[in-house]
Formats: structure tokens, sequence, C-alpha cells
């Protein structure tokens, strides 16, 4: 089996193996305003959704990075992007941009969705840029709400929707 990697300033960007699981916990631990997940589900994704899933590490094995995602099972040109989590160090260098587009390379994605609570600007704007580099429109709608389906318990969400995303040939000659 050959595990594509991507390589650039002594750090890589690779699919996630189970033997990441606790590293991927423990990053999105650190990294509020995210949900921490259990550390099994950490495991789980890295098992079994691994395909839609990347991470990137430094010389060292650490993981600096992580997204998480998986294709809709009702439509499977769909990649819902589920947590993008990067390490304090590693931030303002584009890594979120590039463990993205390191997922859709390998994918016949048409369009890409996500769901980021109001104040997280910072998701906001990431999901704008790979819009914008892919050149394809983004939406915005009311997807969970705070008091209907929280309980209050949990800012609401916001579903975006990115695409239609251009062809695997298109897209790489953009990225």
């Amino acid at each position: 089996m050959t595990i594509e990697v991507y390589s650039e300033q002594n750090i890589q960007i690779k699919k996630p193996t189970i033997s990441y699981g606790l590293q991927i916990a423990v990053l999105v631990k650190n990294c509020p305003p995210l949900d921490l997940n259990s550390t099994y589900h950490y495991f789980i994704q890295s098992h079994y959704f691994s395909e839609t899933c990347a991470i990137a590490v430094n010389e060292d094995d650490k993981v600096l990075g992580y997204v998480s995602g998986f294709t809709n099972p009702k439509d499977h040109k769909t990649l819902f992007i589920w947590q993008v989590a990067i390490s304090e160090c590693s931030r303002g260098k584009s890594l979120a941009t590039k463990l993205i587009h390191f997922i859709l390379r390998h994918h016949d994605i048409e369009f890409i969705e996500t769901t980021i609570t109001q104040d997280n600007k910072a998701s906001q704007s990431l999901f704008k840029k790979i819009s914008k580099d892919l050149e394809t429109e983004i939406t915005e709608v009311s997807f969970l709400d705070k008091s209907k389906h929280f309980s209050n318990q949990h800012d609401s969400e916001y579903l975006f929707r990115i695409g239609p995303l251009k062809t695997p040939k298109e897209k790489n000659e953009n990225i």
C-alpha cells in the first residue's frame, strides 16, 4: 500500500492512521473553541474515515494540524468537514487550507459543507478562503438552533456550503 504524502518545510501532510488518535485528541483539546469528542472518536475517525481526513506532522512525527471529514452517505459528492485543528505554533501558515486541499485532491467532490458558530471568525475566514481558492460560491444557512436543538448548551451552528467545485483536473490547476 502506498501512502501519499505532501511535504513542505519539515511538515508532512498525510492521511491519519489509528496510531495518531491520541495525539489528535490532545491537539483538539488544545484548540478552543472546538468541541472535544472522546479519544475513541479520534481513533475511529483516523481508522475508518482516514480517506477524508488529513494530518500535518513535523519531523518528530508530532501532529501539528488535523482536518476530519466524511462524505455524506446520502450524497457521495459532498464532503462534510467536521473539525479543523491547528496547533498554536503552526497557525498563520495556511496549514488548514493545505490540509483541506490535500483531501480534495483524492476525491471527486462537488460540494464542501461544514458547520460554524457565528462567533468563530477564524473558521468562517478559512472556508471563505477555500471558496475563493476554488473559484466557487459559498452559502450560509441556519442549521442547528441554540435553543431548539441544544437547549441553550451550545451556540447555534450555521451550515456553510461551498460549490459546485470544478472537476478534479480543474481543481488541481488552481491549488
